[in-house]
């Protein structure tokens, strides 16, 4: 009987090299300058493995051969946190137990909270380009060679600093219901702290430079954040995810006192404050308690359909953005997508207003088509959007 020989992976070439999978990454990449050494080792073990990048070739015509020297210049966001292939089914309405249903299709697609943050914020191009890095773990599957290749076709230059416990790629599987909503149900996933901070070499930086965090890593990262501030960045966080330790008034409070800038959603606030009041009262409610935290960063408050509240660090006025009116596909990543583009101009030294109102744009246009990735809006469409909202609005 013959035995289908399995297709060797990027990790099997790092482990033959005896270099991590992020070296061979930039190897194949063409993203970082390596020692004659290195290539020759990483050359050897491609050869004898006979490794076929396909992902990466088809993914990357026009290698960017010292990508890094060309992004020097631009602001730099790290975003640690979870990449994944999602399995996304849509369906008329969610079945119930022992229920048999048929999907109108499954379709696979890139996912992840931080990678659809990373991906969003990629997106924007010029004037606010970013260098964007995404710290994260993936497997020693073909699954993970494709995120790799998609994650560098779209901007994000990925840096594998450890391996899943599985040795695969995250899934998440999301279930779409005809009216937009959805269910996703994920993998359990850690990036922990020592991953981070033993990785990763923390320098000051001569740009802006940011940090960004999932609510699922705030834990288990609070040294780090500690540590990228003492280098002069800035630290954000998404309180998607935030473990159920967190989620108190007191731990809340500490969070966005050592945070400068976090993102948080409408029913996360109701369920850590108990807020019960109509949205009107409860932005109120949010406005009064977060004037008795001093000092404190600045909290965007995102409330899906409705826009955003943004309450700056200053506790100047709040400032409320409108999001478009949309026919809804698929909610899943609009968060997402609101936080890297806000962060996008953010770090180019945009307004707050004016980061608040494209994020709220590109956050409705990407509802509008199935996957948190399926429509990656550019600053140039989120500008005509914005004006043609206003012609209609006028």
């Amino acid at each position: 009987m013959l035995l289908q020989r399995k297709r060797p992976t990027i990790a099997d070439v790092a482990r033959t090299a005896g270099v991590s999978i992020g070296t061979v990454s930039n190897f194949i990449n063409g993203t970082a300058a390596l020692k004659q050494g290195t290539r020759d080792r990483i050359e050897k073990a491609v050869a004898v493995l006979m490794y076929r990048p396909s992902s990466f070739a088809r993914s990357l015509p026009g290698r960017v051969p010292q990508r890094l020297k060309s992004l020097d210049h631009l602001p730099r966001l790290l975003v640690a946190g979870r990449v994944s292939v999602d399995f996304l089914c849509r369906v008329d309405v969610l079945p119930h137990r022992d229920d048999r249903v048929t999907a109108t299709h499954i379709e696979k697609a890139l996912g992840g909270p931080a990678a659809n943050l990373a991906v969003a914020a990629a997106g924007v191009g010029m004037p606010y380009a970013l260098d964007v890095e995404l710290a994260t773990a993936v497997g020693q599957d073909a699954e993970s060679d494709w995120a790799l290749g998609e994650l560098s076709k779209l901007g994000v230059h990925a840096l594998p600093i450890r391996s899943t416990p599985n040795n695969r790629l995250s899934q998440a599987i999301v279930i779409i219901e005809r009216n937009g909503s959805r269910t996703i149900i994920s993998e359990p996933f850690e990036l922990g702290e020592v991953d981070l901070t033993a990785n990763l070499d923390i320098q000051p930086e001569q740009r802006p430079a940011c940090l960004h965090i999932e609510g699922f890593h705030y834990e288990t990262m609070t040294a780090s954040v500690a540590r990228f501030h003492q280098a002069g960045w800035k630290v954000s966080l998404h309180s998607a995810g935030l473990p159920g330790s967190a989620r108190t008034p007191e731990v809340f409070a500490r969070m966005v006192k050592q945070i400068d800038l976090t993102f948080i959603n409408d029913v996360m606030i109701r369920e850590i404050y108990g807020f019960g009041t109509r949205m009107a009262t409860m932005i109120d409610e949010v406005r009064q308690m977060l004037s008795r935290i001093k000092p404190r960063g600045t909290v965007v408050l995102t409330l899906g359909e409705f826009g955003a509240v943004v309450f700056p660090a200053t506790g100047g006025p709040q400032i409320e953005v409108p999001a478009l009116p949309v026919n809804r596909v698929d909610a899943t990543g609009a968060g997402d997508s609101f936080a890297g583009i806000f962060l996008s101009l953010w770090l180019h030294g945009a307004s707050l207003e004016t980061a608040a109102r494209y994020a709220a744009i590109g956050a409705s246009l990407t509802t509008t088509v199935e996957g948190a990735q399926g429509y990656i809006a550019d600053f140039a469409t989120l500008k005509a959007t914005a004006s043609a909202n206003d012609v209609m609005a006028s």
